[in-house]
């Protein structure tokens, strides 16, 4: 299996730069969402 993402990275950068515009409403959901999780400085979520 390959390892380059830049096909991935194009999708969604291209979305990215948009995307609080398309969505406002989102961002308290995805704050509550990362509160109930606690992950640990530095750690990741997928």
């Amino acid at each position: 299996m390959a390892h380059d993402h830049t096909h991935v990275q194009q999708f969604f950068g291209a979305r990215a730069a948009e995307w609080d515009s398309r969505f406002p409403d989102d961002g308290p959901a995805y704050a509550a969402a990362v509160a109930d999780l606690g992950p640990r400085p530095g750690g990741a979520v997928l």
